[in-house]
């Protein structure tokens, strides 16, 4: 074959990989076992005194859960929030969303026991494969819109909305992508939104330890330029 015609074949070929496979890799970062910025926390971490994690300087904000789906309550909700408040930290709540259940019946729930004069952060609604095995885009999508909407309304901002990366980038981008963006990925590898997205606080593990907290607890931090303000109510 001619060195030109080798060359034209050599860079169609090129041209076709860089079609077919990912510009690049999600980038991996090193992350010290102290690089978080806040928690997130339900009745899986037990009784947590307060006090002891608010000495922690790194913890800017806290989420604590309060419902799920039409009518569970976490039943240390009450108990967390008041003494986490009362310990000077910077409180949100949140609901675990299932697309199986009416979006209005979910939201009454939040409604009735996240009073929205008490809170300090932008509510936050938890979206992920446990709860929603068998959801599809059409199935969730919808149901997750009016539930966003609904918060948007009474409390005057649309939610944080947290999910799994994988899931996330499954069902729900890029047509999501606009809202501020919570998402779990754990190891050293950042995560990367479909349809470019950007995301603002990354839950890097389940695996951390916090003063103030017997077992392991999600570590969450900013990122993309998101700082607390952001987050506020």
């Amino acid at each position: 074959m001619p060195l030109a015609a080798a060359v034209v074949a050599l860079l169609a070929i090129a041209v076709a990989v860089k079609h077919f496979w990912p510009a690049s890799r999600p980038a991996r970062v090193t992350i010290e076992s102290g690089d978080y910025n806040g928690i997130d926390v339900s009745r899986h971490q037990g009784r947590i005194d307060w006090q002891r994690v608010a000495a922690d300087p790194k913890i800017q904000f806290v989420y604590i859960k309060a419902t799920e789906g039409v009518s569970l309550v976490d039943r240390y909700y009450e108990r967390n929030f008041e003494q986490a408040r009362a310990a000077g930290l910077k409180v949100g709540s949140y609901h675990f969303f299932t697309s199986y259940k009416s979006a209005r019946a979910q939201f009454d729930n939040f409604k009735r026991h996240v009073d929205k004069s008490a809170q300090d952060l932008l509510p936050m609604v938890d979206v992920e494969e446990a709860g929603n095995r068998r959801a599809t885009r059409q199935s969730l999508q919808p149901h997750l819109q009016e539930f966003m909407e609904l918060v948007r309304a009474e409390y005057g901002q649309y939610p944080l909305l947290y999910s799994q990366y994988k899931f996330y980038n499954t069902l729900l981008a890029p047509e999501f992508n606009r809202y501020f963006i919570f998402i779990a990925r754990y190891g050293r590898a950042e995560p990367v939104l479909r349809g470019g997205g950007k995301y603002n606080i990354w839950q890097y593990t389940e695996r951390g330890h916090v003063d103030g907290i017997s077992g392991a607890v999600d570590l969450d931090r900013f990122c993309n330029g998101t700082t607390l303000d952001d987050i506020l109510l």
